[in-house]
């Protein structure tokens, strides 16, 4: 191999190093159920979305925040996902929050027979 094509090949692999590194930590919205946002619509309904990939039905606590001019505010949902299941769960009304995406965090989830 050729000197240049040596350090062009180091210069990729440490590249790719630096990005993995960059990843992500793992979060509490990481394990089976998945908090994937905490969505407001045009009308000011707030939702979860969120993703089980348990074969069982979860009753979980998932706090959501929302922004209405300028101040953020908290909202906890407690809802059953149902098994397998991936969508928006639970619905409050904002009175006027700004449309969008939002953080969250899920809280406690226990197996549950409601499916």
């Amino acid at each position: 191999m050729k000197p240049r094509s040596i350090g062009m090949s180091l210069v990729a692999l440490a590249a790719t190093q630096s990005s993995v590194s960059a990843l992500t930590p793992a979060s509490k919205s990481d394990g089976p159920i998945r908090l994937l946002s905490c969505v407001v619509s045009g009308n000011g309904k707030l939702e979860a979305e969120v993703d089980n990939q348990t074969d069982d039905a979860q009753f979980c606590n998932i706090r959501c925040n929302y922004a209405i001019a300028g101040q953020t505010f908290t909202h906890w949902f407690d809802v059953t996902i149902p098994k397998r299941f991936s969508g928006r769960v639970g619905e409050f009304d904002t009175n006027g929050a700004k449309a969008g995406s939002y953080p969250g965090d899920v809280g406690t989830c226990k197996k549950t027979a409601t499916h």
